[in-house]
């Protein structure tokens, strides 16, 4: 598993809103995007959240639907909605991806590492592309090449490896 360092630091120090206009005015095509920028569409991100937040709200287009907040942080953006079901949330850092999905948080480290969480649930597919799941009842890691792998309970460990099958009690 890899180690982030606690330390925060400003990947990102200002937001602007811009709007991408991919039509002219007699409704053709452009080559390129227009960007216009509202007056005083600017916003500087402090280096302390709590203190002060730029923020994009997108309304839903229905009544059913949920607004969209984007969150632009010194070190980090947050998409968040509030809905039960599909997503509800991503934060982007330097360090990792992370999305929370029908109660389901799923994080991406960079070294390609993805770790879902649901419940006391949890797994691990590692860079190296070991995998590791752990339950309240079972922990079970298959390594990289499935040359081996392995089953443990709080009664009996079972395990599988080149050079046979181990299955005792505990």
């Amino acid at each position: 598993m890899s180690i982030v360092p606690a330390s925060i630091q400003a990947v990102w120090h200002s937001a602007q809103l811009l709007i991408a206009f991919h039509k002219n005015k007699d409704k053709t095509k452009r080559d390129v995007p227009y960007f216009w920028r509202p007056k005083e569409a600017f916003a500087r991100l402090a280096a302390k959240p709590e203190d002060q937040e730029a923020v994009v709200v997108m309304r839903a287009a229905d009544a059913e639907g949920s607004d969209v907040q984007i969150k632009m942080h010194s070190d980090k953006i947050v998409i968040r909605r509030d809905r039960d079901l599909g997503w509800s949330g991503l934060i982007i850092d330097d360090h990792q991806i992370q999305i929370k999905v029908d109660g389901t948080v799923i994080r991406i480290d960079p070294d390609g590492g993805v770790v879902v969480e649901r419940d006391s649930q949890k797994t691990h597919l590692e860079g190296t592309g070991e995998i590791f799941r752990f339950t309240p009842d079972t922990k079970i890691v298959v390594s990289a090449d499935g040359g081996r792998m392995s089953r443990e309970t709080d009664v009996t460990f079972d395990g599988f490896t080149p050079d046979g099958v181990i299955s005792r009690r505990k």
